[in-house]
This record gives structure tokens, C-alpha cells and sequence, in this order.
């Protein structure tokens, strides 16, 4: 085994579950690899990705010749790469995201430049030489018992705007003098969409990387039941009014769909946002979520950047679309019933509910 000198190297935010001291060194190819195993590898050619995420979310350019720990994922991204685990461990791969996942491009939106190109230097082991995986490490698995409410955000593709209507309604809920706190439950590892969060005014953010997961392509609804119910309960700690979560990409996303259609997942849901491109997608979107009789309250995202776009919404789907400044309006506390009364674990009185506008 080589020793792994942590000096020497830039790591992605797809490792920030794993300590540390739990690198002790470098081991050549001597098994297939699998989602979550850490990889040291030199930067070869830079593509798409010229910085990457560190543990803590921050960006670092990266150049040829660096050394990074990232580690092997799945991709689903239709605005950039199909990506997937190497059958066997190469030479040189490619680099999936800004958070360090890495692993083979298959098919990529014609937008997007080739990837940044890395090679393989050893799989990071620990004292006993066994080869690292995230999914070792990250919080303990928990079972939700709380009784706060939970909303969820879908939408209908990837940059639909889901991820600013998590943030607004977390914004206008605290606002509102409530505690929220907030989680992505799929994805692939980056820091960005949980800093907003938090700086919306999430009392706590979680995401999937938190419970070891480097990201959830392909992943089995058994392991999809696991990282909810597990950021939901140590979310519950906080005692929130409200815990706002986002599942990434669209409706029809596999992991997607698989959680929509499962009844444990929906038994915990309180309301639903949905995200839209345009008038057609949300008409689209509500059809399907009320057809699996979901609690839909409005829609959103990129189809509020055009008036006539909100009006042809609202009067194909029978509900408010609602753009940023209508939410922090109070449009929010009225859909979600606080018009007649707080949650149990809020210590504010109704008349206290005054929401500012940015």
C-alpha cells in the first residue's frame, strides 16, 4: 500500500461524508468499481469542469497536473452528461460533475464541451488496505417520527426552477417567523443547491451525500426509502414547522418517478409544488400529480418569468402559478392553511405572521 499523503491532493465534495483519518493510502486496481469508492487521480485535460467543489462546497480551479480524491458515480444530468461506474477499473475517466463524481460519459446535451479527462493513480484505502466507499460512512440511518409538515418540490426537467422554490418557500416561511429546514433527496454531489438553502434561512440542510451517497442514479427504492426517511428524522431533531425537500431532475426521471409512485414516500408528504418550464409542462405535471392524488398547491419555477406564461398555467391547471414575489407575498401561508391556525411546534401567533417582501 502506498501512504496517502492528504496534502498532496484536492477532494470533492462527493467525499465530505468520509473523515479524513480514514485515508490511509492508495491501492493499485485490484476489483471492479462501484458507486461510492474513493479515487485518486491526476488531472489529465480540462473540459467542462475547470473548478471543483472541496468538502465544504467552496470552488477551486483545478489545472493539469493536479492531484484530486473524487469518487466513482452515476449520472443523470439531460442538460449535460449521461455518465456512468467503469465496468473495470481504467486508465483514464472522465469528470461528471463539480463535486468530484467521476466515471465514464456516454452521451452528453450538444451544448456541453468534453469532460475534463483525469487518470487513475489508486483507489484510497484505509490502515487495513480495504478500499474506501462512501456509502460506509455518513449518518445514521434513522426512522422519521415527527409531526412536523413536509414539502415536497418536484418538476418537470432539470432547471425547471425547483431548486429556487425550495429556497423561496423557505424564505418566506421564516420569514413568516416559522423554523424550516430543508433536503435534496436525489442528485448528483454538489454544495451549491444547500448553501442556498441555508441562506434562504434553512434552520439545517441535509442532502443525500450526508447519508454516504455520492449520487442517486440507479439506485433501488429500498436505498431511495433509506436516504429520505434518514435525512427526514435527523432533520426532525431540529423540531421545524416545516422541512421543504427537492427531488431532482423531472417527474419522469427514474428515481424520480420510483418515489412519486412509492406509498411510504407519499404517507409523509403534507403539499406539493410543482416546478414548470412553460404552460404545457405544468398542465402536464399537475395531470400526473393529481392523478396519483398528491396534495398539489401550486405551480412555479421558469414559467412565472413571463405573465402571459402564469396565465395560460393558471387557467390550463385550475391552480396559482406563483413567481417569487407572489410567494413572499403571503400568497404561501395561505395555500398551506396557515390563514387558520400555526403548526403545533410553532410558538408564533397567527397575527404575527407578517412576511417582508426582499
Amino acid at each position: 500500500m502506498q501512504k496517502l499523503d492528504i496534502r498532496h491532493f484536492k477532494y470533492g465534495f462527493a467525499t465530505h461524508a468520509v473523515p479524513f483519518n480514514a485515508m490511509a493510502g492508495l491501492a493499485p486496481s485490484t476489483k471492479s468499481p462501484r458507486a461510492g469508492d474513493l479515487v485518486a487521480a491526476e488531472v489529465l485535460s480540462i473540459g467542462k469542469h475547470n473548478m471543483i467543489e472541496d468538502r465544504t462546497g467552496i470552488s477551486h480551479h483545478i489545472f493539469p497536473g493536479d492531484r484530486i480524491i473524487s469518487t466513482f458515480g452515476n449520472r443523470y444530468a439531460t442538460d449535460q452528461y449521461e455518465g456512468y461506474v467503469p465496468e473495470r477499473t481504467p486508465d483514464e475517466f472522465d469528470l461528471l460533475s463539480v463535486g468530484g463524481v467521476c466515471g465514464h460519459v456516454v452521451s452528453q446535451h450538444t451544448t456541453m464541451p468534453s469532460p475534463t479527462r483525469l487518470r487513475f493513480l489508486g483507489f484510497v484505502t484505509d490502515l487495513q488496505e480495504q478500499p474506501l466507499n462512501s456509502a460506509q460512512f455518513g449518518l445514521p440511518r434513522r426512522t422519521p417520527n415527527g409531526t412536523c409538515e413536509v414539502i415536497l418540490v418536484v418538476g418537470s426537467s432539470m432547471n425547471s426552477g425547483k431548486t429556487t422554490t425550495v429556497g423561496t418557500l423557505v424564505r418566506a416561511l421564516s420569514r413568516a417567523g416559522l423554523r424550516v429546514c430543508a433536503a435534496k433527496i436525489t442528485g448528483t454531489a454538489a454544495g451549491k443547491d444547500g448553501r442556498y438553502f441555508a441562506s434562504c434561512g434553512a434552520a439545517r440542510v441535509l442532502d443525500f451525500t450526508d447519508v454516504g451517497y455520492p449520487s442517486t442514479y440507479l439506485l433501488d427504492l429500498h436505498e431511495l426509502l433509506d436516504i429520505f426517511a434518514t435525512l427526514l428524522a435527523h432533520l426532525q431533531d431540529e423540531t421545524p414547522d416545516y422541512i421543504v425537500i427537492e427531488v431532482a431532475d423531472g417527474i419522469f426521471q427514474r428515481e424520480t418517478r420510483m418515489l412519486l409512485e412509492s406509498v411510504r414516500f407519499r404517507a409523509h408528504i403534507n403539499h406539493v409544488f410543482f416546478a414548470a418550464n412553460d404552460s404545457l409542462s405544468a398542465e402536464c405535471g399537475v395531470r400526473h400529480l393529481n392523478a396519483m392524488r398528491l396534495p398539489l398547491r401550486a405551480t412555479s419555477g421558469i414559467v412565472t418569468q413571463s405573465p402571459l406564461a402564469i396565465r395560460e398555467a393558471e387557467t390550463a391547471t385550475g391552480l396559482p402559478c406563483l413567481s417569487i414575489e407572489r410567494m413572499m407575498s403571503g400568497e404561501v401561508l395561505t395555500l398551506l392553511g396557515l390563514n387558520q391556525g400555526l403548526p403545533a411546534h410553532s410558538g408564533f401567533r397567527l397575527q404575527a405572521l407578517q412576511p417582508a417582501i426582499p
